[in-house]
């Protein structure tokens, strides 16, 4: 995780420095656990891209994504199992059969 808080601390900006926290065909109780722990320092928004990408960022600085890539916003009150929960809808909206063979 030191690697996340320095990487996305460094210096204050509107650009994102998304972090890759795994991909929606792998274990999305592994990507939730990521993004628990980046939510206990800040608010992060997290999504993901066309190639089933999880991503976050801090929240004042996450680029606009469009709606039915958004898994939403998290903070210090979030649980890991409402992360998953969230990333499993944006699994089964936004991920094919053919992506997930």
């Amino acid at each position: 995780m030191r690697h996340f808080e320095t990487a996305v601390s460094s210096v204050p900006s509107r650009r994102s420095k998304a972090v890759y926290a795994g991909s929606l065909r792998g274990d999305l109780a592994e990507v939730a656990r990521a993004v628990h722990l980046a939510s206990l320092h800040f608010d992060v928004t997290v999504w993901a891209n066309g190639n089933a990408e999880v991503l976050f960022d801090r929240s004042e600085r996450s680029p606009e994504v469009a709606p039915e890539y958004l898994a939403g916003t998290y903070g210090i009150g979030a649980l890991p199992s409402d992360i998953e929960s969230d990333l499993r809808v944006l699994r089964s909206e936004r991920v094919s059969s053919a992506i997930l063979s």
